[in-house]
């Protein structure tokens, strides 16, 4: 009998020590199941911290890109405008020689050219169709000037030293194009609504 004791207090032993090692088993597979969810979860809040990072870079480089593509289509634009209308300019002051004012406006081409030089003699170059209103308009304010005619212009005149050294330009595309240069900035601006 006692021998049936010890055999069944070492089963009870063995059975209550199974216990423990199985409870202590179930605790260590809990909490390693407890760190490998928390890990889990901390890779997926890490990836999806990465992926919104990423998702936010891409999205400001596109937005750059596209802002970017916006503002050089808004400077071609504008300078499509600018374009059309200094030809619109150039296109109506190409029959600037109809318009009843135009002999005071070449008076004012010549004044200017000829204060510029401040010669009492100079040379002068103008259209074909401009030499006769030339000589009357340099007779009528008592200049000397050697006409020739070998320009072509939609008006005005170039007036040189007799040695080339000093040319003033003062044709209608000559000016036109110095005030398409002027007006640049301002017109800019005005397209762009600053």
């Amino acid at each position: 009998m006692a021998y049936e004791n010890l055999l069944k207090s070492v089963d009870e032993s063995a059975q209550e020590r199974e216990k423990v090692l199985l409870e202590n088993a179930r605790v260590t597979v809990e909490s390693v199941r407890k760190k490998a969810r928390e890990q889990a979860e901390l890779i997926r809040q890490s990836q999806i911290s990465e992926a919104e990072k990423a998702t936010v870079v891409e999205k400001n480089k596109l937005m750059y890109l596209v802002k970017a593509e916006n503002k050089a289509h808004l400077i071609k634009i504008r300078e499509q405008l600018f374009e059309s209308a200094f030809n619109d300019a150039s296109l109506r002051l190409s029959h600037m020689r109809t318009d009843p004012e135009y002999p005071e406006i070449f008076k004012k081409f010549l004044m200017d050219a000829a204060e510029a030089l401040s010669v009492d003699t100079f040379c002068i170059q103008v259209d074909k169709r401009d030499e006769e209103l030339c000589r009357k308009t340099l007779d009528s304010v008592n200049l000397r000037a050697d006409v020739v005619p070998d320009l072509t212009s939609a008006g005005g005149l170039v007036a040189s030293m007799p040695d080339k050294s000093i040319i003033i330009s003062n044709t209608v595309e000559s000016r036109l194009e110095r005030a398409k240069e002027r007006k640049k900035l301002e017109i800019y601006s005005i397209l762009s609504g600053d």
